[in-house]
């Protein structure tokens, strides 16, 4: 049992999460009892893949074999919490909170605490971290989240600094820390500060994001463009990709944009924001044709992808209306 089910943690680290609920499924198919453990797993797996509706019923399936089984419950959580069923999915959690085992307790609680941000129940978050005495590292960005649903700002701000003392360069909290000093002194004033910054050679790859970000916003593109040039030799190529495809898409560059978002889009065919942006700077300079014609092609690759052929159908329509 502990060298198959080290395959089936290797996979999940992997981010391989269909294997790696292919890989439970056999398990449980080749027991001879059908272990509980490996229906669980499997739920485990199609959580990670999104596939939440399916975890959900594996998930019940070993609920109604085992209905004690708090592994197979927070399972069950997770996959109402990624459904957006936020109150069944706290009301799950919050069976586990009581667990004796510390790790499945601390990701109950952390459970609730996600229901509770999609409820916006500022206060309940700020009253269950003391509750409970979760160490900081767990609850800070929860802390922040209820400060700023509070309007809370100078808190807000304090708890972020907290952060980055905790966790230095940590992405979310300099996000969120940009965010707070915005409504504070204003875009102008903090990108003034940001440009500065971004000078040193040695500061984080994040602080580089954040500019290039507030410089899209406020439509300095050439600046913005400038600093995803940067950031491309320091790892995370393709998400840098996506952001300046954006901006060229936006900032009048279709003809440059499109073969990018072409080929981004053979990566991964399923993204929304890549395909209505593709559409749109292929419908703003007269290009449907090439559209059309790239998304019989790229149905031929993925014809499981049933978004695809929505898009192709949209743009059909406005070439047969020309």
């Amino acid at each position: 049992m502990a060298e198959k089910y080290s395959q089936f943690i290797q996979l999940m680290r992997q981010k391989r999460y269909e294997q790696a609920f292919a890989f439970a499924e056999r398990q449980y198919l080749l027991e001879e009892k059908q272990s509980i453990f490996w229906l669980t797993q499997q739920a485990v797996a199609l959580n990670k893949a999104s596939k939440c509706d399916k975890a959900h019923k594996i998930a019940c399936q070993a609920l109604d074999i085992q209905p004690a089984n708090l592994y197979a419950l927070e399972a069950a959580a997770d996959a109402l919490l990624g459904k957006g069923k936020y109150k069944e999915a706290q009301a799950h959690y919050k069976e586990i909170v009581s667990a004796q085992e510390e790790r499945l307790k601390v990701r109950a609680q952390k459970g609730v605490l996600e229901c509770l941000v999609h409820t916006r129940d500022w206060q309940e978050i700020l009253n269950s971290i003391t509750q409970w005495h979760l160490p900081e590292k767990e609850n800070i960005r929860f802390k922040v989240k209820a400060y700023i649903g509070l309007k809370k700002y100078s808190e807000a701000e304090q708890t972020c600094r907290d952060w980055l003392k905790l966790m230095p360069d940590h992405p979310q909290a300099l996000w969120e820390l940009t965010e707070l000093e915005i409504k504070r002194d204003g875009i102008d004033a903090v990108l003034f500060r940001l440009g500065k910054l971004v000078k040193i050679p040695s500061l984080a790859p994040v602080y580089k994001d954040i500019y290039a970000s507030l410089c899209k916003r406020v439509g300095k593109y050439d600046l913005a463009l400038k600093q995803y040039e940067k950031l491309e030799t320091s790892g995370a190529q393709q998400r840098i990709q996506r952001k300046q495809v954006f901006i060229l898409a936006k900032s009048g560059k279709e003809r440059e944009a499109i073969p990018l978002l072409e080929e981004l889009l053979r990566k991964n065919p399923a993204d929304i924001y890549l395909n209505s942006s593709y559409s749109a700077a292929c419908k703003r300079i007269s290009q449907v044709e090439r559209a059309v014609n790239f998304y019989i092609k790229l149905l031929q690759l993925f014809p499981e992808v049933k978004s695809l052929y929505g898009h192709k159908k949209r743009l059909m329509r406005i070439l047969t209306q020309d």
